[in-house]
């Protein structure tokens, strides 16, 4: 009975000894919401990504983007890795041309390196504009069905002269 009155405090004083080992081993980054401009890109369009970081002064920040399509649930497997220019006080900026016009959102996480160490920011999804003209074109202005009228002038035209050859 002596021993186990002796095991509570001695699991006590470990578990705080452990939280504030772990506590001291973290890097201090803190990462904020990764930012695009245009907010909701078109696909193939190039974006600007923002992010502000603050605690430790990263060596390297990397931008890591993957294009992805909800309605088939796939992701390309090209993932940009850019890096990314300090701005300002811990604001970082990148450009990228978005490469897949299936696209329907894109992932993205940032990566900072301090002493060595990467650290990454959340994952966070970036939804992608539709063509909101309705033609399918992605916003090219052609008139949707246009050969279709041209295949109707043709057939009509070849009934007409069918016909006049078999009344003659």
């Amino acid at each position: 009975m002596k021993n186990g009155k002796k095991i509570i405090p001695c699991i006590v004083m470990l578990s705080i000894f452990g939280a504030i080992v772990c506590s001291a081993v973290e890097t201090g980054l803190t990462f904020g919401e990764i930012i695009s401009s245009p907010a909701s890109p078109a696909p193939l369009s190039t974006v600007t990504f923002s992010i502000a970081i603050s605690g430790e002064t990263p060596s390297e920040v990397k931008l890591w983007v993957q294009e992805c399509n909800a309605r088939t649930g796939i992701c390309h497997s090209d993932i940009q890795n850019i890096s990314m220019s300090l701005e300002s006080a811990g604001n970082y900026k990148s450009d990228i041309t978005l490469k897949y016009a299936d696209a329907t959102y894109i992932s993205c996480k940032v990566w900072a390196k301090t002493d060595g160490t990467w650290e990454s920011s959340p994952k966070q999804n970036i939804t992608l504009s539709v063509d909101t003209n309705g033609n399918g074109s992605n916003g090219d202005s052609q008139t949707p069905g246009f050969e279709l009228i041209i295949f109707i002038i043709a057939i009509i035209a070849g009934v007409i002269i069918l016909g006049r050859k078999r009344v003659k």
